[in-house]
């Protein structure tokens, strides 16, 4: 008898338990949707208040997020639109150019091994934007689209086999300074969501 109440209250607890993780689970997401929803605005419009950026490239940018966030949950819940802010604006200023000797292509400075890696480990991504080509400047400077997915699935990828700590770091080759340059502008710009979330 005492057998066969230990296994029945060890049977409601752990159904106590299951229940408790997914009333957890639908808090976070009731708590992160809006959160998510708000710094896509927020990317959208510190853009077009602070950049020349035409709005195509905006429009392309914003739909990354949205495909991400209705298709793709599971990377929002590691990599956010401020974080691609913050590396847009420290790696480039938002320009879309060639750095590191022509070696980093476009806003977020990835380079083309870079880009076969993530392309060959997350093919689905760039199957849902509609991008099968080559990575080669002429193409990939007008695709605004695919240099913000690549980007994202660079940090996400980062984030899975290292860890948050140091995924700045090694989003820039192991760069401490670097690090300290992209956790400064975030600070900034979390303080600006703030107000921008007070409007």
């Amino acid at each position: 008898m005492k057998q066969f109440l230990a296994n029945r209250n060890l049977k409601y607890l752990f159904i106590l338990s299951l229940i408790l993780i997914i009333c957890i689970i639908i808090v976070f997401l009731v708590f992160k949707s809006p959160n998510y929803k708000k710094q896509i605005i927020f990317f959208e419009e510190y853009l077009k208040n602070n950049y020349a950026l035409d709005k195509t490239t905006i429009k392309e940018f914003v739909k990354v997020f949205e495909i991400l966030y209705k298709e793709f949950p599971y990377v929002t819940e590691y990599v956010y639109p401020i974080e691609l802010l913050a590396i847009g604006i420290v790696e480039t200023n938002f320009e879309n150019i060639k750095g590191d000797n022509g070696e980093s292509l476009g806003y977020f400075q990835i380079q083309a091994p870079t880009y076969w890696y993530l392309k060959h480990n997350y093919p689905e991504f760039y199957q849902r934007i509609n991008f099968f080509e080559s990575w080669y400047w002429d193409i990939i400077k007008e695709r605004p689209d695919v240099q913000l997915m690549t980007s994202i699935l660079y940090l996400y990828d980062i984030k899975l086999r290292y860890g948050e700590e140091d995924a700045y770091s090694i989003y820039n080759g192991g760069s401490e300074a670097y690090q300290d340059k992209i956790l400064l502008r975030l600070s900034i710009l979390e303080n600006e969501l703030k107000k921008f979330n007070r409007r």
